[in-house]
């Protein structure tokens, strides 16, 4: 099932609460649950989807048709028009907000501890994450709440319709409580203990992760060490997984070891450089933070070692610190744009009553490769 094609008009605007705690974004204009049916309380809440099976037509054209936010034909719109008014559905938010108690508003948990620690620049990839799905929340005019802490008593009242849960953990016990609470919820990136919960948009790790490592193999790499993170999400477990199985295929000798995401920049030289001297050091190494990447090259560097003559280097994230390093490190590019996107999709969705999907959207990391991965012939 795809709910892609929802391209409304761009908007923009922050509101910070007064409580300081949470942030809303854009305005609660564009609900997807109308009011009771011939508008009398008591009743069962109408439905789009309702309103789009009595048109004839999808859910995202009755979205369209009743908001102009993309150009929809007189007659379907007519048509559109006619069932809601039949069936009493009203897309006023401020109505629907009284008549059902609904708030018009989204929640967003990020789950990782790490994703905002350290310097801004060190967040890129959850600023990313978190700016792009602000965006479309807003091109949708629907509101957004970032929820800190789930169990934090002044933000366990915050309304919210439903919730995306980014990057959760394995067992997560924050999506267990908001399932718990019967809260609709979209992951971006799926709980490792439940990969098939359905309302969830997954990466594909093992293709892009598999390129990666024999691209490395192509340039000569016969001893390659994975630093890992030490979260215990998709992006950890997924490529360790792979490369466990890909050094299996290639009957080499897998060399992991883990770099915490929470280490500070001095840090990671002090427990980079023993891995990288003496005749046992590895001739490539692939680190799941691309800030680290760096780190690594320059730990490298202070024991005579070059890349990539020496050492082929590449991450698991793509950021300013692999684009801007020299030489550049190939990193893999966790195309948070379009998660984004494919997340916000699937929540609204999700809120006004369509069918459960059969299974996880999939999307597919982009590999960038660079100069740190690319000997000379």
């Amino acid at each position: 099932m795809s709910f892609r094609g929802i391209k409304p008009a761009r908007r923009r605007g922050v509101k910070t609460s007064s409580a300081g705690r949470w942030a809303i974004l854009g305005r609660p204009e564009a609900g997807r649950r109308g009011t009771t049916v011939g508008g009398e309380a008591g009743k069962r809440p109408v439905t789009i989807r309702e309103v789009a099976e009595r048109a004839g037509v999808s859910i995202s054209t009755v979205s369209h048709a009743l908001s102009g936010r993309r150009p929809i034909s007189a007659a379907t719109t007519a048509r559109v028009r006619e069932a809601a008014a039949e069936l009493g559905y009203d897309p006023n938010p401020n109505a629907r907000s009284l008549r059902t108690g609904r708030s018009g508003l989204v929640g967003l948990i990020l789950r990782p501890r790490y994703a905002v620690a350290g310097t801004p620049d060190r967040a890129e990839t959850f600023n990313r994450l978190v700016g792009s799905i602000a965006t479309e929340m807003l091109r949708r005019k629907t509101g957004l709440i970032h929820v800190p802490d789930l169990h934090d008593p002044a933000v366990a009242s915050v309304p919210m319709d439903g919730c995306i849960v980014a990057h959760p953990y394995g067992g997560d016990t924050a999506l267990a409580e908001l399932v718990g609470r019967g809260l609709p919820v979209v992951t971006v990136e799926e709980d490792p203990e439940q990969p098939d919960l359905p309302w969830a948009v997954r990466l594909d790790y093992p293709p892009v992760v598999e390129a990666l490592l024999d691209h490395l193999h192509d340039q000569g790499a016969r001893d390659v060490l994975l630093l890992s993170g030490t979260e215990d999400n998709a992006w950890n477990r997924r490529p360790r997984e792979t490369y466990l199985a890909w050094c299996e295929r290639r009957a080499l000798p897998p060399r992991t070891a883990l770099l915490s995401e929470g280490l500070t920049p001095g840090d990671v030289p002090e427990l980079v450089q023993p891995l990288l001297s003496g005749p046992d050091r590895p001739d490539a190494i692939v680190v799941a933070t691309s800030d680290f990447a760096p780190l690594v090259a320059e730990s490298a560097a202070a024991q005579g070692l070059r890349v990539p003559d020496d050492l082929l280097l590449a991450a698991l994230t793509d950021s300013e610190h692999a684009r801007t390093s020299i030489p550049p490190i190939t990193a893999m590019d966790l195309t948070h744009e379009a998660l984004a996107e494919r997340a916000v999709e699937l929540m609204l969705a999700r809120l006004s009553g369509a069918e459960t999907p059969d299974g996880p959207v999939f999307l597919t990391p982009e590999l960038r490769l660079r100069e740190s991965t690319q000997r000379r012939k």
